[in-house]
């Protein structure tokens, strides 16, 4: 399996876990994301975003360097609202690359080794790596983050549903806090509750 495949393999764990919690919430992919959004922030156009949380299949082609590079340059502007110009983009990377350099990553000339490729991505602020990701990987790293956060909505859902009301968790050295350890503590409070633990009687 390539390195690709793997990628959208995992998208699509990600979306199949994610479609079955909206379902068990009675929520929709259209309610929780924008789509022009998730374009914005991954790289990948809205139309794709729409095809793939609709469940269409994968495009496990690695979009090249250049072209990931050039919808940052066109997506991420200046406080005119204007594109950088290849001397910004330059200087902004502490020249890391030089202006015919810029231009010539841009076109697709080159390909940039990594620090380069970190230095455009840190000027772009966007992460280290964001124009070497898939389809796949980019969507996976920004709606996983969002079914984990589903996962923990739907277990408070089932707590509610038992009849639990407050969850009270003392932290102590070493221990997770906050969300990660509320989290880590539901599916233990709801194993000890049981599935046929009647909901508690109000008053």
């Amino acid at each position: 399996m390539t390195d690709a495949a793997s990628a959208d393999d995992a998208f699509t764990a990600v979306l199949a876990e994610g479609d079955r919690l909206l379902g068990d919430l009675g929520l929709t992919w259209d309610r929780l994301l924008d789509v022009g959004a998730v374009g914005f922030a991954t790289g990948v156009t809205p139309e794709r975003v729409a095809a793939r949380l609709a469940g269409g299949p994968a495009d496990t082609a690695r979009r090249p360097f250049s072209e990931r590079l050039l919808f940052l340059k066109r997506t991420r502007l200046d406080a005119r609202g204007k594109e950088y110009s290849t001397r910004a983009i330059s200087a902004g990377t502490g020249h890391a690359v030089s202006q015919g350099g810029v231009h010539h990553l841009l076109s697709g000339r080159n390909e940039p080794g990594r620090e380069v490729a970190a230095a455009l991505e840190r000027f772009f602020g966007v992460r280290v790596g964001w124009c070497s990701l898939s389809e796949g990987e980019a969507l996976a790293s920004y709606v996983g983050p969002l079914v984990r956060q589903l996962k923990t909505v739907k277990m408070l859902a089932d707590l509610q549903a038992r009849g639990v009301r407050s969850i009270a968790a003392r932290s102590a050295p070493g221990h997770a806090e906050g969300p990660e350890l509320l989290e880590a503590l539901l599916p233990t409070l709801l194993a000890e509750l049981g599935p046929d633990r009647p909901p508690a009687a109000d008053g």
